[in-house]
């Protein structure tokens, strides 16, 4: 049966062969040195039985290669341990994390729910092209830290063919909340609302309640392949969800649509 050495055991190996060779080379050199040949062959043979010629330097030297290897070997165990702790840890910590998963998504889609509803009542008193200021616009709620900051934890501790997916839902969030912060502000400054970013508002919301809605299957464990695709049918839920029933609902089937692709697997159903 052949085997592989490893690197640092053919280096254990040739270290001490090479001690032990210059320990016998060394001895071999002083003594033909200082004695006649013959007598020097004489006495090596008949030493050779009695191993006289393992001297206190081969000892001493065979002695701290074992010692540098046990010590080596103590070192990869630990570090091997350490390793091992650390994986348990992201294990535990990413398990606690999806096991609080479909209370974050529940709380997320809420927040797109309130968001889109809200710019769904405005677009519907808007006049023309614009929001009257005339009209007030109802209150936007707040993003939900707390389920972000959740989702960030989530993704600290998932492996990478997992983040992407999540990671976008954030992203997702972090627009739509910077789109509507700048919305109220241009409004406060007297800059009118135009139904076109409405619309777009709105659909930014149906995103977000899109892909939060697929990923309750992952997070209920009733499926352990994270979502790699943002599917139209996801989607259009929304719509029903930030009762859109006018003549806007197609406008904005339609702009899913066109962004993003359909699910082969699952029939038409907005």
């Amino acid at each position: 049966m052949s085997f592989r050495l490893h690197i640092w055991h053919a280096f254990v190996a040739g270290f001490a062969g090479g001690l032990f060779a210059f320990a016998v080379g060394r001895e071999v050199w002083w003594a033909f040195a200082r004695r006649p040949a013959g007598i020097v062959i004489s006495e090596a043979l008949s030493a050779i039985g009695l191993l006289r010629w393992i001297d206190t330097t081969l000892i001493t030297g065979i002695a701290a290669v074992i010692a540098a290897f046990v010590s080596v070997r103590a070192v990869h165990q630990q570090i091997a341990s350490e390793r091992k702790m650390e994986e348990d840890r992201i294990v535990a910590q990413h398990a606690a994390s999806r096991a609080v998963l479909p209370l974050v998504l529940s709380r997320i889609c809420r927040y797109a729910k309130g968001t889109g509803t809200t710019l769904n009542i405005a677009l519907k008193r808007c006049q023309g092209e614009a929001l009257p200021r005339s009209v007030k616009l109802s209150e936007i709620p707040d993003p939900p830290n707390t389920a972000i900051d959740s989702l960030k934890e989530f993704i600290q501790f998932s492996n990478t063919a997992d983040r992407r997916f999540v990671a976008d839902l954030l992203s997702d969030i972090q627009v739509h909340s910077a789109r509507l912060e700048g919305m109220i502000l241009e409004r406060e400054q007297g800059r009118p609302v135009l139904a076109l970013n409405l619309e777009e508002y709105i659909f930014d919301a149906a995103e977000i309640y899109g892909r939060a809605s697929a990923l309750f299957d992952y997070a209920r464990g009733e499926n352990n392949s994270m979502p790699s695709t943002l599917y139209a049918e996801d989607i259009f839920p929304a719509l029903s969800a930030f009762e859109i029933w006018d003549s806007s609902r197609e406008v904005l089937i339609g702009r899913i649509a066109r962004r993003h692709q359909a699910d082969p697997a699952r029939r038409d159903n907005h």
